[in-house]
């Protein structure tokens, strides 16, 4: 059994000289085919990328009935392949942050007229 399991049930981590060893015992596995320390492996020396940039044209949102035309060009993305369903996600929740703000700001316009009024 590894260092780290018995040491990592008892709250403790391995020292450094025991993480270099377990660094290659993984690295042994994975040259013998074990594929949970195949992807072990993989995943220090390649992670996935993250927070890559997308290129993609919305449509402009002026207002927040606009968001039904975005979501529109977002599915249409996916559909055609332009886009990945988790792409087409974050923009969607972009989109709902500043349809919120726009939501917030309209608001606050109707409440600060309506105060006006009321100190007349």
């Amino acid at each position: 059994m590894l260092p780290l399991a018995n040491n990592a049930a008892q709250g403790e981590w391995p020292a450094a000289d025991d993480a270099e060893a377990i660094g290659r015992k993984a690295i042994e596995m994975a040259k013998q085919g074990d594929m949970a320390a195949i992807r072990l492996c993989m995943d220090r020396l390649a992670p996935a990328p993250k927070g890559e940039p997308v290129a993609f044209e919305l449509p402009p949102l002026d207002k927040p009935a606009d968001s039904v035309a975005a979501a529109a060009e977002i599915v249409a993305a996916v559909a055609a392949g332009e886009l990945t369903p988790s792409e087409a996600a974050d923009l969607a929740k972009v989109i709902d942050v500043y349809v919120r703000a726009i939501a917030t700001r309209a608001f606050d316009e109707r409440l600060t007229k309506l105060e006006a009024t009321a100190q007349r």
